[in-house]
């Protein structure tokens, strides 16, 4: 080989290289990485799920414990538990995001997702996801899905409390019960980004089973978990 062509392959190679370095940002916060994705899942879905096992604790105990004084709870909640006491409206709110953190965040989209992005590509011989860009999308729309319903906690009139099925009129009436107004609103558009993230999600799963397993590898010799996962 010349030494125009040795030359030529360096510059190539060293194109490629520069093309594909990665910073802290594109590696590990907008990585578009399956094994990375389904990390960021795992971790998100672990803080939720702390987050409602507090939540079903503190309801838990006044259950356990009817009318009880618990001063943590007047430390935690403020007014929402005057004197140590919870606030029947705050008993029906904590169960009502419990509920919802527990089945959407952590067992549908926690879980989900953290072992479909991982083990999809690795069980069917593929690189990675059909579409990283709409893996990354999923993951993010997740997270501030998460985020706003964290913060419906917050409201000063209350998160929504209208039971974890939300069940109507205390859904649909604001004058029903302080959590049937703003922490309602934000309950629906939280839960409206996360059926568009599990949307683009099971898309892209779909996809990648149908078009890139490996050479060989039918429809009937797939594991049982991708079906699992597919179906």
């Amino acid at each position: 080989m010349s030494v125009t062509a040795h030359a030529h392959v360096d510059d190539h190679e060293d194109d490629h290289v520069h093309h594909h370095k990665e910073t802290f940002v594109t590696k590990y916060i907008f990585s578009q990485d399956h094994k990375m994705i389904s990390k960021q899942y795992l971790i998100t879905g672990l803080i939720m799920g702390f987050i409602g096992i507090a939540m079903s604790l503190l309801f838990r105990m006044q259950l356990a414990w009817p009318g009880e004084s618990f001063p943590i709870f007047e430390t935690l909640l403020g007014g929402w538990a005057p004197g140590g006491v919870l606030d029947a409206d705050m008993y029906l709110a904590l169960v009502t995001i419990h509920g919802t953190i527990m089945v959407f965040f952590v067992l549908t989209a926690g879980l989900s997702g953290t072992f479909s992005n991982l083990l999809i590509p690795l069980q069917i011989g593929a690189r990675d996801m059909a579409s990283g860009f709409l893996n990354m999308l999923s993951y993010w729309m997740f997270f501030v899905s998460s985020v706003i319903m964290v913060i419906s906690l917050f409201v000063e009139a209350g998160p929504a409390a209208a039971g974890w099925t939300i069940y109507p009129p205390l859904s649909a009436l604001p004058m029903a019960q302080p959590g049937s107004g703003m922490g309602m609103t934000l309950w629906l558009v939280s839960m409206a980004i996360f059926i568009a993230s599990s949307l683009l999600g099971s898309l892209n799963y779909i996809v990648t089973v149908i078009n890139l397993r490996t050479k060989g590898m039918s429809m009937t010799r797939l594991p049982l978990t991708i079906w699992a996962f597919f179906v």
